[in-house]
């Protein structure tokens, strides 16, 4: 093997991070022969496929690749290709010359060249000038588009919040009623709570709503058949690039996966799940243990146990992958996470989480690093029997 171990350009600094090349190398190059990213539903596919971890990646090689897809998908516009305009100044300054030293030619035609290169050169121009007006104005448009769709997302949230809070009055002395009977591993399933049945007959995927104070994060949480639809389309279905808070589809409200795990953008604008980074601070921390994320179902407080940051982890590797931890088969399994949660967090929170618990994952990108991911983990908090807080 040669001592360089170079992969596409790309130097490797031992031999594991060669082979990593390699496997990255064959997994794009696979992904280029079936996806075509110039048609934009495969590109916003592949796209989606990189966000939720469903395609990853192991080297820099790999990281690039999703850097180049990346800003694919968010910066395509419209480009005016190059004009050449050589041609057209070599003519002239040889017939500039012709007519300087040339007495035998015919001055008329090349006066006659002279007014048509003339002609051709302030056509061209008139057609820079036209391009750079139409590039100025596409440019214009996607902003306005952007501040329009950013606008129409904000005015739908104040919709719901609005119907919400219009029947606050009613829905504050409903209760959930519960049959957990079980016939033939059938579920009986619970009444909708009466202050989202409005909301489900809208969207029928719908599970629920999560509201942490003192941040942008007081949205609907939906749950799609797959973990890309979400990404990019909102409440009522329409493209947003905010997309929506939406559950992991392995994941269950009912019956209840023993750990629920929600997604969300993390937009510049601090919209969607930017603000929970906010828990990096202990003093954020500290005057935030908890918050509401009530399901169809139920009304719930949750209890902040762990934080910590994490990243998309090579399909081969073996260690703990926080995305994959839904249910568990033993106690002995549940203890192994917890402790593998309780090394990962950032700060201790002295919040005890045992077998019985039910937990609330709230999950999305970080900046920090590669493929990077911040994580807030929390328990649901559990009240007497007969209690109605």
């Amino acid at each position: 093997m040669s001592s360089e171990w170079t992969v596409n350009g790309q130097r490797a600094r031992s031999q594991s991070e060669y082979e990593a090349f390699l496997r990255d190398a064959r997994k794009i190059e696979a992904i280029k022969k079936k996806i075509d990213i110039n048609d934009y539903k495969q590109l916003e596919k592949l796209y989606s496929s990189l966000c939720v971890g469903t395609v990853k990646f192991e080297s820099r090689l790999g990281f690039d690749f999703e850097d180049e897809i990346s800003e694919i998908y968010n910066d395509r516009t419209n480009k005016i290709p190059s004009n050449r305009r050589s041609s057209i100044k070599v003519k002239e300054e040889r017939f500039e010359k012709v007519e300087e030293t040339e007495d035998s030619v015919d001055k008329d035609l090349v006066k006659y060249y002279m007014e048509k290169q003339a002609k051709q050169k302030a056509l061209l121009k008139y057609i820079i000038v036209i391009g750079c007006v139409f590039l100025i104005i596409t440019s214009l448009f996607f902003v306005v588009s952007r501040i329009i769709s950013d606008s129409d997302k904000e005015a739908e949230m104040e919709e719901i919040k609005q119907a919400m809070a219009d029947d606050a009055f009613i829905f504050t002395t409903i209760k959930p009623t519960y049959n957990t009977s079980i016939t033939y591993d059938t579920y009986e399933i619970p009444d909708i709570l009466y202050k989202f049945k409005d909301l489900h007959d809208q969207n029928n995927d719908l599970i629920g709503w999560i509201k942490i104070e003192d941040t942008n994060i007081d949205y609907p949480v939906m749950a799609g058949k797959d973990n890309a639809y979400y990404l990019s389309h909102s409440f009522n279905g329409k493209q947003n690039a905010n997309g929506c808070i939406f559950m992991d589809m392995n994941c269950s409200i009912f019956p209840r996966s023993k750990n629920v795990i929600l997604y969300g953008h993390h937009m510049k604008s601090g919209k969607m799940f930017a603000n929970l980074e906010k828990y990096d601070s202990y003093d954020f921390y500290t005057s935030h243990k908890t918050f509401i994320f009530d399901s169809i179902y139920e009304e719930a407080e949750y209890e902040v146990a762990f934080v910590f940051r994490d990243y998309v982890h090579a399909s081969d590797d073996t260690g703990f992958k926080y995305y994959e931890f839904v249910n568990v088969d033993s106690e002995t399994e549940f203890e192994s996470y917890i402790n593998e949660l309780k090394n990962k967090s950032m700060y201790d929170t002295n919040v005890e989480v045992g077998f019985d618990d039910e937990l609330l994952t709230l999950s999305t990108c970080d900046y920090a690093q590669e493929n990077g991911r911040f994580v807030v983990m929390a328990k649901k908090i559990k009240h007497p029997e007969g209690t109605n807080e």
